[in-house]
């Protein structure tokens, strides 16, 4: 017989959408639930915290990290808004994504889902990579191994990377280069950005420039220290301080 004065426990973590009860059922499954839940990320909303003093809104947007001890700094990603302020406050600014197209620009570096939550998963750059379908080559072939002036980009390609760049005080160089790259024979783009280690603001910039390019051609985005020698290509941000 229960007391019915006893109080029922509730789970620390209770599913907000879709996509969470896939995580849980992914927590304490097996292979299939794994699959079901990595199968639904790219469809789904997910949801970043703006870096403080960002307003949202603009041509701009930095994203909040966090650092897993003994590891470095990753996007810190989650599966609702909720989620995001618990982890962050109720004052953080928090803004949604498409799945994919955030995957798409954070994938070089790190991130983890659901910092701070019983429910989370932690994706290096490969897994990111693999959820949206993409191989992340090995770290030697990911360099392109002939970078060249472009004479024809796609359209807008140059204007939009322009414009959301330059608005980017911490982006402190940029170099757009026709490029081939080891794992390939076609021939793509390269977005070659000077920036501070550890910055995490290129998927809003990236979602913003893009917004209105159709790109049929590869475009890898390589990040270098802004004490790292200049770029080849298209000048899309002149060296600054």
């Amino acid at each position: 017989m229960t007391d019915s004065a006893t109080p029922v426990p509730q789970p620390a973590f209770s599913p907000l959408n879709d996509l969470e009860t896939l995580l849980m059922a992914a927590g304490s499954g097996g292979a299939e639930a794994r699959a079901a839940f990595e199968a639904a990320v790219p469809g789904a909303t997910l949801w970043a915290v703006l870096a403080e003093g960002e307003a949202g809104g603009g041509e701009t947007l930095r994203l909040r990290t966090v650092t897993p001890r003994g590891g470095r700094p990753a996007t810190a990603i989650f599966t609702a808004r909720e989620r995001a302020l618990a982890t962050f406050g109720e004052g953080a600014t928090v803004e949604g994504f498409d799945g994919r197209a955030l995957i798409e620009t954070i994938r070089v570096n790190p991130a983890v889902l659901n910092p701070g939550h019983p429910y989370g998963v932690a994706w290096p750059p490969a897994a990111l990579s693999a959820l949206i379908g993409a191989e992340l080559p090995d770290e030697d072939a990911r360099w392109p191994t002939h970078l060249a002036l472009p004479k024809d980009t796609p359209e807008g390609l140059v204007e939009g990377l322009t414009r959301a760049f330059a608005a980017e005080p911490e982006i402190k160089a940029a170099w757009l280069a026709l490029a081939r790259w080891k794992d390939s024979d076609q021939t793509g783009f390269y977005l070659d950005v000077r920036m501070p280690a550890g910055s995490a603001q290129l998927p809003g910039v990236m979602e913003r420039a893009l917004a209105e390019v159709t790109l049929d051609a590869r475009l890898d985005v390589g990040v270098r220290t802004p004490e790292a020698p200049a770029g080849i290509g298209l000048e899309i941000v002149a060296p600054r301080d």
